[in-house]
């Protein structure tokens, strides 16, 4: 295995072996804060990602402004997959929009966002979770995805400039051309572009 020179400039050996260990959906709903400020009290984890359009953003925000020390970014939600606990998009109500489901909240899986929605209010449904958070005071250190539903090939584009234009390192999983296939359903040419998009 090749050394990785990032290592060094986090205090490791360039052939150190580092876990990180992250938390996402915090804010989903109070017990997903909680239980992360007792794992970060306990000195368990200190990352995690916040969900800015559920219910309890506001206190993950406020833990956030009260801990710097704990990295915590945005867990970009498009998505609510649960039968009777449901949010929805921070930027717009609009059934245009194709961001909202029957019920007129987020729809329940990737898929149905990727059928549905305009490419371009979702990613600004996005960058508006991000500018919530800032304006909350968080300091944010990263972005990643709730339920990887940015890893469409309309959506990794306008993802990567967000992570470029805010200056937060995205979370982008390690996927070859054929599982970027079988996840976004995209064909072999657009899971390639995809890939060389996500490394340049």
């Amino acid at each position: 295995m090749q050394p990785n020179p990032v290592l060094k400039k986090l205090g490791f050996a360039p052939d150190d072996r580092v876990v990180i260990i992250h938390t996402d959906d915090i804010g989903m709903c109070q017990a997903t804060v909680d239980a992360f400020a007792d794992l970060a009290d306990f000195g368990l984890i200190s990352s995690g990602a916040v969900m800015v359009p559920c219910p309890w953003f506001l206190k993950a925000a406020e833990f956030s402004r009260n801990n710097p020390e704990v990295d915590l970014g945005v867990h970009l939600t498009l998505t609510c997959e649960y039968d009777y606990y449901r949010w929805g998009p921070i930027s717009t109500r609009n059934p245009a929009s194709g961001l909202l489901d029957e019920q007129g909240c987020m729809h329940k899986t990737s898929e149905a966002v990727w059928a549905d929605a305009d490419p371009d209010t979702a990613l600004g449904e996005l960058d508006a979770q991000i500018r919530r958070a800032l304006a909350e005071g968080m300091n944010l250190t990263h972005i990643d995805t709730h339920m990887g539903t940015v890893a469409h090939p309309q959506l990794v584009p306008g993802y990567i400039q967000l992570a470029r234009t805010y200056g937060l390192p995205p979370m982008i999983p390690r996927l070859t051309p054929e599982e970027l296939m079988a996840q976004s359903h995209a064909d072999l040419d657009t899971a390639m572009l995809m890939v060389g998009m996500i490394m340049a």
